[in-house]
């Protein structure tokens, strides 16, 4: 057996079918370890403030919405199909000096190269229980004869987005109610019984649907299969993970029975079907290792609906082209009139000297053309930095042939004077005394976007669609170079017992980051976070406000 195996839970005696819970035993499955199973895409209800996360050891990771047809603070702002929507993204980095990060060390290509992004549309926001519902309704239309093999694949993939979204938000639900046990017993139960319940709805109607796929289109046949296999498996993490964070909740065992029942449930009929992704209690490393692998090809297929396509291309690149020639041709006619006032002398054989004269007013004129020029590019450089964006893209969504909008995307080291005061403030509240500010002295790192959004183009790409999700990636593998050796001892005494101890301390550094996100001419609240590191990398994330 391998040892990455455990038996968790068994049903009681009592249960309708007396099978053994055996699954890999994940710890305390943290909401991170939820979305790996799943793939849980949407974090509920829109809009909602951006989301921070480890996604490993040296890249920490946000997700942004942008919401087509309401404000940043949620009140409606119209029809979704609205010309365009602007919105602000501004966050600033605070980073101890000790880091080493400056403009000298850390050029904008290599923030560009730690700061990627990527762009998806946002999963509509379905009820778990009403999957069985309109969804799968729309989805048997879209399968029926004489169908349109691409739109059925994407609402093939689609279908099973909205299933691992829906699924993300109604095991929040339930677990919200572990904090007020025993009280909400009554309410656990019934919410885990229509939970089951609803999940073996789902799969009978999407089954349903999917035997009406023509059997004479095999790639449209094959895709079903896929579908078919990604939603029980995601049914399967869902009540499977449930069962296992309840248990060690300590609800009733009636309850994490039901629950895990229905897990298995969807494991048996996967096997009875031929599917493939199906475990057991003695699977081998080379097993466990292909389960994860289907299951990320499954995620990787149908989250792929959802995907669109960044150009990213200089901000101002022809401005700066127009600079450069401009400088060019001041330098080169600064040339040019030295050497025509001087031309007529040069020329002339009968005055001394003037030969190794006119050689030398042409080497001046050479260099002084050259730093000219030099100086009118490194200014017009910095002129273009303070007025254009570093980098523009089109979001563009391929597979539907539309474009939904555009960035505008700026990095620098900042002064702290340049700041905004509200930003500024928000870094300095957890300081209590001024000395601080020169004990810890830090630098700025600010990252800026202006993004536009197409509702028309989003709308029209999908009525269903009424958001894009920008998920940043920040690699800090670069920031951690000159950090000090992880762990430190110290030695101290005790006034109580006198006596000297001594203990491994980590050294850690800690990053403010202050952020917003608003839709442009709106304001909008601060938000700060705190991101502590160490030379091995990213130990957590601390919620300041």
């Amino acid at each position: 057996m391998a040892k990455s195996t455990k038996n968790l839970a068994k049903l009681p005696k009592n249960a309708p079918k007396p099978l053994v819970l055996g699954v890999i035993d994940q710890g305390t499955v943290a909401p991170s370890d939820f979305a790996s199973l799943v793939g849980d895409l949407s974090a509920g209800d829109l809009p909602r403030e951006p989301e921070w996360r480890v996604h490993d050891r040296t890249h920490l990771e946000f997700a942004v919405d942008y919401r087509v047809g309401a404000k940043t603070d949620g009140r409606a702002r119209g029809a979704l199909g609205q010309k365009k929507q602007s919105f602000e993204w501004d966050a600033y980095f605070f980073v101890p000096e000790s880091l080493r990060l400056h403009d000298q060390t850390y050029e904008k290509n290599e923030i560009y190269e730690d700061l990627q992004s990527y762009v998806r549309f946002s999963v509509p926001t379905v009820p778990f229980e009403a999957l069985a519902g309109e969804a799968t309704d729309r989805l048997r239309a879209a399968l029926g004869p004489g169908c349109d093999t691409n739109a059925a694949l994407r609402e093939l993939r689609l279908f099973a987005c909205l299933v691992r979204a829906s699924s993300g938000v109604v095991r929040r639900r339930i677990l919200g109610l572990v904090s007020a046990l025993p009280e909400s017993s009554a309410a656990m139960a019934d919410a885990s019984q229509r939970l089951v319940q609803s999940a073996a709805r789902v799969s009978a109607t999407l089954r349903e649907a999917l035997a009406t796929v023509p059997s004479d289109d095999e790639a449209l046949g094959e895709a079903a299969s896929w579908i078919d296999e990604d939603v029980s498996r995601a049914l399967e993490a869902l009540l499977g993970s449930l069962a296992i964070e309840l248990r060690k909740a300590g609800v009733e065992e009636r309850v994490v029975a039901m629950i895990a029942a229905g897990a298995v449930d969807e494991a048996r009929e996967r096997q009875a079907r031929g599917l493939e992704g199906v475990g057991h209690a003695n699977a081998g490393e080379r097993e466990i290792e292909h389960l994860e692998f289907r299951r990320h090809v499954l995620k990787r297929f149908t989250s792929s609906v959802l995907w669109l396509t960044l150009e990213v291309r200089a901000g101002a690149r022809w401005a700066l082209e127009l600079l450069y020639a401009v400088a060019a041709s001041v330098a080169m006619g600064f040339a040019f009139v030295l050497a025509m006032l001087n031309g007529g002398q040069t020329m002339n054989p009968g005055a001394a000297g003037n030969l190794w004269t006119g050689a030398l007013l042409v080497v001046l004129a050479y260099a002084a053309k050259d730093r000219i020029k030099a100086a009118l590019q490194g200014t017009f450089s910095r002129v273009v930095q303070k007025h254009f964006p570093d980098r523009r893209w089109r979001i563009l969504d391929r597979e539907r042939g539309v474009s939904l909008g555009e960035v505008e995307e700026r990095s620098a080291f900042l002064p702290f004077k340049s700041v905004p005061a509200e930003a500024l403030a928000m870094r300095r509240m957890t300081r209590t005394h001024p000395f601080e500010e020169s004990a810890r002295p830090e630098r700025v790192l600010w990252h800026h976007k202006t993004v536009t959004v197409h509702g028309e183009d989003v709308a029209a790409a999908d009525e269903r669609f009424t958001a894009l999700t920008e998920i940043f990636r920040l690699n800090v593998r670069r920031w951690l170079d000159h950090t000090d050796d992880p762990n430190r001892k110290i030695v101290f005494a005790d006034p109580n017992d006198r006596q000297i101890y001594s203990a491994v301390a980590p050294r850690v550094y800690n990053i403010a980051i202050v952020y917003r996100l608003r839709e442009r001419g709106v304001d909008a609240t601060w938000h700060r976070i705190r991101v502590v590191v160490t030379r091995k990398g990213i130990r957590r994330i601390d919620r300041i406000c």
